[in-house]
Order: C-alpha cells, then structure tokens, then sequence
C-alpha cells in the first residue's frame, strides 16, 4: 500500500503589509508636524498595531498557516511585546520614551517586511528596484526635475536640522523653587543647618523662595513630623510667636507673595520642645495647595545639659524662692517648668 502523500501546507500571504508600511509612514510624518490630538492618537494606535503586523508577517509569513483569528491575536501580542521592548531599548540608550519608538523601531521592521515579502525578486533586488524607482525621473521635463531635486533636497535638509536640533541644549522654563540656609554668621556667611535642637532653644533656619516666569502668591508650611510618623496623623496649627514653638504634628503656614523670578526671604526662629528624632519639613504651596517645591531637614531634639547640685539649688532658689535637691533639679528644663 502506497502511503498517501500529506499535503503541503500553505503558509499565511499576509496580504496587508504594504498598507502596515503605509501606516507606519503616516504616523512617522503626523508624529512630526501635528502637536498631540484625537486624530492622532488615533492613527498611533493603528501605527501599534501595524508594526505587530508586519513583525508577525517576518516571523510566520509562508511559513505557518495561521487563520485570521490566530493572526489576530499574536499581532497584538507582538504589539505589545515589540512596543514594550522599543521603548525600553530607546530609554537605554538615551532617547526619551516617547511615540516615536514605535517608529524608531516599527517602520524598519514594516519596510524589511515588505521587502521580503515579494515574491517576484529576493530581498536586495527588491531593494535595488525600489529605490530605481523611486528615484526614477525619466518621464519628468527638465523644469520637473528641477522642482523634484529641489524638494529632495529640502527634504533632507529639513530632516539633517530637524536631527541636530535633537542635540541643542535649551533652557527649562524657570519653577518656584524653595531652599533653606543656617542664619548668617558675624562674618557675613550662612552658618551651617542646624540638625540637633535643643529642647526650648530657639535655633534660626533662612527660608528662601525664588518666583517662576509670572508673579504668583504662595504658601509656606513649616511641619514638625516624628520619625515614626505613619503619614495618617493630623497635624494642628500653631500661631505665629516669636520664637516659632512647635511640637509633635505641629503646622505653621505663611502667605507669601513672589514677584516674576523676584526672591522672598524670611528667618524664622523655631524652638522645639519635645524630645526625640524629627523631620522638620519646609514646603512651597501654590494658591491651590497643592506642594511644588520642599526641602526636609532630618533633626535630633536633646535636652539641655546637665547643671551640677550646688549650681541647680541656688538657681532653684533663686528662681522660685524655695529649695530645690539634686534629686529633683535634672536637667536645665526642669527651670522652665
């Protein structure tokens, strides 16, 4: 008995690749010369889906016999799978994650896809005839040819400066801004921050504020936040004293108002009275509360040194006019109280 010979599989002719490469090409110009609109997210989205196709045409195409539902579905596996490794190949080398990964890396895989796609010649005499083709002006007049090689040129200009402005630096628009400085010494330079309080001592911290392109008014908040905070805590506000007295959770809040790229300065003298480990945060505020610029300074409160026994019951009874032991007078802030 003579086996049957099986029959040849015909593999999937993906006859939409030239309308993928078509795609793609559009999105390459829109992306260039539209701002950002419906219309062009919406051809982006086709753009996507194009690349996955012309990818899954290189891999599959005469090859495997796949039905509509099957291509389908790996080209939008392989949509996502390219567009999630363009972008993360892009951001390695240094170019900003944006929509043109997809054509960056989607319209080379869509033109080697086209290319290899006709039947009629291999992949370089395909080439070879496309760009005869192309760059065939036989038919043209000579006044043609001239507004043709005109417009070429233009063309690669246009795209030479458009590549070198990729590399010119240009400023950031300017934002508020807030630092903070130690007060300034008797030499006129700031004094280092101050990251130990002592407990009821008033220590100075400089807040700067620097405006943005327009005049504006803001907000700013001082908080007292211990370092085990869990961030649910309310915060209480305090009033304005002089020394500024602040205590766990505690918030102050200034109104400010900065001039076009103007400064506002203040030196608030700040007094903490619990002991422990704190963060004492400074934050901008624009007119909808919302924080633009901070500065967190880590800070460590202890309690004013030890007095001696003889020191602390003449000062005890200097100050409250009764004696005062050893034993009761501990630290200086026992004086205060």
């Amino acid at each position: 008995m003579i086996p049957l010979e099986r029959p040849r599989v015909v593999g999937a002719t993906f006859p939409y690749v030239g309308l993928a490469v078509a795609v793609l090409a559009l999105y390459a110009i829109v992306a260039v010369t539209i701002p950002p609109n419906l219309y062009r997210s919406a051809i982006a989205v086709a753009a996507f889906f194009a690349m996955g196709y012309c990818a899954l045409a290189l891999i599959a195409g005469g090859r495997l016999a796949l039905s509509p539902a099957e291509i389908l579905a790996f080209t939008v596996g392989l949509t996502i799978l390219i567009t999630s490794l363009s972008a993360l190949a892009v951001s390695i080398v240094g170019i900003p994650i944006t929509e043109f990964a997809v054509v960056i890396i989607g319209l080379p895989i869509g033109v080697v896809a086209f290319l290899l796609r006709r039947p009629a010649t291999g992949p370089v005499e395909a080439l070879v005839a496309f760009g005869g083709r192309l760059f065939d002006f036989t038919d043209y007049s000579a006044g043609e040819k001239a507004v043709a090689i005109a417009l070429f040129l233009a063309v690669i200009g246009a795209l030479g400066v458009f590549i070198s402005i990729a590399g010119v630096g240009y400023p950031d628009p300017h934002t508020a801004a807030l630092g903070i400085d130690g007060p300034y010494g008797s030499g006129g330079n700031l004094d280092p921050l101050p990251y130990t309080f002592v407990r009821g001592t008033a220590h100075r911290i400089v807040v700067t504020v620097l405006g943005n392109a327009t005049p504006g008014s803001f907000g700013v908040r001082i908080r007292l936040v211990p370092l085990n905070a869990t961030g649910t805590e309310p915060f209480h506000s305090v009033p304005t004293t002089f020394p500024l007295a602040l205590d766990e959770f505690a918030e102050h809040r200034d109104s400010i108002t900065v001039a076009a790229e103007g400064r506002w300065t203040n030196s608030y003298s700040i007094a903490i009275d619990p002991v422990g480990n704190f963060t004492l945060r400074f934050d901008l505020l624009d007119s909808s509360n919302r924080t633009i610029a901070g500065v967190h300074l880590p800070i460590q409160t202890t309690d004013p040194p030890m007095v001696s026994a003889s020191m602390a019951m003449t000062v005890g009874i200097d100050v409250r006019g009764a004696r005062v032991g050893s034993g009761l007078l501990r630290s200086g802030h026992d004086l205060i109280d």
